[in-house]
């Protein structure tokens, strides 16, 4: 699968305004007293708060949809701020099964950390939402008869950070997603399968571990990694990343920033490659991997983009370690898959994550396939049919 190219930007579409009244010593209060705080109920994760039909969708979505929105609906950040979060929903034509669709929760792979690379409503070069670049593949899910929540993630299209590559940011976001669709949809199920590719692989695997907590009152069906993220370290080489994942890795120092205030750029990053992060913060996907893997970050030396003391490589460590997935055995079913001619998941590393999750865990190579081609239909090398297959599978379990 080729990906489609970014143009525009989009403005963020949630503004926080507090007001705050002072009373002086001679006030009286009229009525009750108001609750405290704490004690006032807070909204309920996964809360619905809009639905409007997404005027440009790629027409490969638009035709196998039966409705297609941008969504936005409350969800919690790791620590512990109500927030809200937008997304997608899709849903198949025809009639809905008894139970109503099946989902599936889409991670989507890294898109950049501005609210213009939110896929929700990221326009490609013909100006259509595909959601950055994923209609392909979500045609074949929606044709399957699956409906199709896709979060934007924390920050992405939304009020605050992103926080890029934090496993559990992410994992909250997939499984709000599935609770939104259900209430904007009658025809929509509480049953979800969590499916993404790259970053949304660990997404995926992290809202797996999340089912049985956070995502309580949910059916969780299983778990499908595209050329997953597991080994978060790996996948940056601990902070001597090769040119191929350079510009990543600098909206990676951004994510753990998020939950490490602590974290200072200049202990990470040569004075060269520091300057070049401003740049890379403000691109998507596509100009970061033009701009910066294959021009800029490709004519740095490796010591630009490297811890610069040991003490700082030692905190790089822990950090990048602390979101790797899998961390737990997989209580559902999880397919791991990916091409054997990717440049940034080694099939290694894969089968590893694939140990670690236990025997309800599987993995599948496809020859012949980089990082983006395993999206694509079997009869064009890719794995697309062979996940709705195992889905089939274990929709029926």
């Amino acid at each position: 699968m080729k990906r489609s190219k970014r143009i525009g930007r989009v403005a963020a579409a949630v503004t926080a305004v507090a007001a705050v009244a002072v009373a002086g010593p001679a006030a009286v209060h009229y009525g009750p007293e108001p609750a405290a705080a704490a004690e006032r109920p807070r909204p309920a994760t996964g809360q619905l708060l809009s639905a409007r039909a997404i005027p440009n969708l790629d027409p490969v979505l638009a035709a196998v949809s039966a409705r297609a929105d941008r969504i936005t609906y409350r969800s919690r950040s790791l620590d512990g701020r109500d927030i809200v979060v937008s997304g997608a929903l899709l849903t198949p034509k025809g009639r809905a099964p008894k139970q109503g669709w099946p989902v599936v929760s889409w991670a989507h792979g890294s898109s950049g950390i501005i609210d213009a690379c939110a896929p929700s409503t990221a326009p490609d070069q013909d100006g259509k939402v595909d959601l950055f670049g994923y209609g392909g593949f979500l045609a074949q899910v929606l044709k399957a008869g699956y409906a199709v929540a896709a979060t934007d993630y924390e920050g992405l299209g939304t009020e605050g950070e992103h926080p890029y590559i934090v496993a559990d940011s992410e994992g909250r976001g997939v499984i709000d997603a599935v609770r939104a669709a259900a209430q904007a949809d009658p025809a929509v199920s509480k049953s979800y399968f969590a499916v993404g590719h790259s970053q949304g692989g660990q997404a995926a695997i992290a809202a797996g571990e999340l089912a049985r907590t956070y995502g309580a009152g949910l059916d969780f069906r299983g778990t499908v990694g595209l050329a997953p993220v597991t080994d978060v370290g790996q996948a940056y080489s601990y902070g001597s990343p090769g040119p191929v994942d350079r510009g990543f890795y600098l909206l990676a120092l951004h994510g753990l920033k998020t939950v490490h205030p602590e974290l200072q750029y200049d202990q990470y990053l040569g004075k060269q490659a520091l300057a070049l992060l401003p740049k890379a913060m403000q691109e998507c996907t596509d100009r970061i991997w033009t701009d910066f893997n294959q021009d800029l970050g490709a004519q740095l030396n490796d010591f630009q983009f490297t811890p610069q003391t040991p003490a700082a490589a030692l905190h790089l460590q822990d950090w990048l370690d602390g979101q790797t997935v899998p961390r737990v055995r997989a209580s559902a079913p999880m397919l791991l898959l990916q091409g054997d001619q990717d440049p940034s998941i080694k099939k290694a590393v894969t089968r590893q994550a694939v140990r670690n999750a236990g025997a309800e865990a599987e993995f599948r190579l496809y020859p012949g396939d980089d990082h983006y081609a395993v999206l694509g239909p079997c009869s064009a090398g890719g794995a697309a049919d062979d996940v709705v297959a195992w889905l089939d599978r274990h929709r029926r379990e």
